[in-house]
């Protein structure tokens, strides 16, 4: 498999606008870092109004474009509560069906799009 140049890897050879761009740097790193019971899954769990605060949105319009970002980087977005989680492609099934449950989200957790190997966890 080929190495990735850098814009593919962050998603700009996808993403567009600035905006975009800077809300999947920062959604990224956060599925990186892991979380206090689980470990990096490659899903991000954060609050949406901190969020919004960071990038100086309004919180309806970043969760809307948190959601239409998901679509084309066959990622997932839910939210409940102001406490978003955000599953990157790739992210491990399981961790994510840990998280939704264990977050006081309602239902069954949904399934996480499957993905071509450019988007395969390392």
């Amino acid at each position: 498999m080929v190495a990735l140049r850098l814009k593919e890897r962050l998603e700009f050879d996808v993403l567009q606008t600035v905006e975009d761009r800077l809300a999947y740097a920062v959604v990224q790193s956060l599925a990186n870092n892991g979380h206090g019971d689980i470990g990096s899954c490659g899903v991000a769990e954060f609050d949406l109004i901190e969020f919004a605060e960071a990038l100086n949105t309004p919180p309806g319009e970043t969760l809307r474009r948190l959601k239409a970002l998901a679509a084309p980087i066959n990622a997932l977005c839910v939210e409940h509560e102001n406490t978003i989680l955000f599953a990157l492609a790739g992210a491990d099934q399981a961790g994510f069906a840990h998280l939704y449950k264990s977050r006081g989200f309602e239902g069954l957790p949904p399934n996480l799009p499957k993905v071509a190997p450019r988007y395969w966890r390392i």
